[in-house]
């Protein structure tokens, strides 16, 4: 479609001129093999908000059990999309269509790509966390949004990975926000 066109363009031209701020985003967010992980990430992230907020030992477990558990359910909607979908990677069409020997600037996982794993628990982590903690609400939304745009200035997704897997995200963290009755 010359929506997929575009979206292979768009990758394309950004690994073409990553600025210096991209690819620190893209390397703050990698979280590949031998990390922590995307949901370590969070779970660091949640720390800090829980140690400065000063939240008690059962009100930490109950926000880390909904914030651990929307992440599980958002990875378990991620990877049925991607098993379902069954889409290419950027690098794959950009090697077809355009440059036999492009490299995106962070390696490839060896798995479909619709949608991001990175924006689907990056939403459901956010709106957990957000829920608990309203007054960081805009920053917690804008580290999930750079969470998944990182995946682009990476060269591993597409735009549409990453804002599919950010709405699926926020609908798991939603559900999760209310089965564990964080609005208090």
């Amino acid at each position: 479609s010359r929506r997929y066109a575009r979206e292979v363009r768009e990758v394309y031209d950004v690994a073409l001129g990553l600025t210096d701020e991209q690819k620190r985003i893209a390397d703050f967010w990698a979280d590949g093999a031998g990390t922590v992980t995307p949901p370590g990430h969070w779970n660091q992230i949640a720390i800090d908000l829980i140690r400065s907020n000063r939240l008690s030992d059962r009100e930490a477990a109950v926000l880390l059990a909904a914030l651990n558990t929307a992440q599980a359910d958002a990875f378990i909607a991620c990877w049925d999309a991607k098993f379902t979908y069954w889409s290419e990677r950027p690098v794959t069409a950009i090697r077809r269509e355009f440059d036999p020997s492009f490299l995106p600037y962070i390696v490839t996982p060896p798995f479909p790509s619709y949608i991001s794993g990175h924006s689907t628990t990056s939403g459901a982590a956010s709106t957990v966390l957000a829920a608990r903690f309203p007054r960081a609400a805009r920053q917690l939304r804008a580290l999930a949004d750079e969470a998944a745009v990182s995946r682009l200035y990476g060269g591993i997704h597409f735009s549409s990975d990453n804002e599919t897997g950010l709405a699926v995200g926020r609908k798991v963290g939603r559900v999760a926000v209310d089965r564990y009755d964080l609005r208090r």
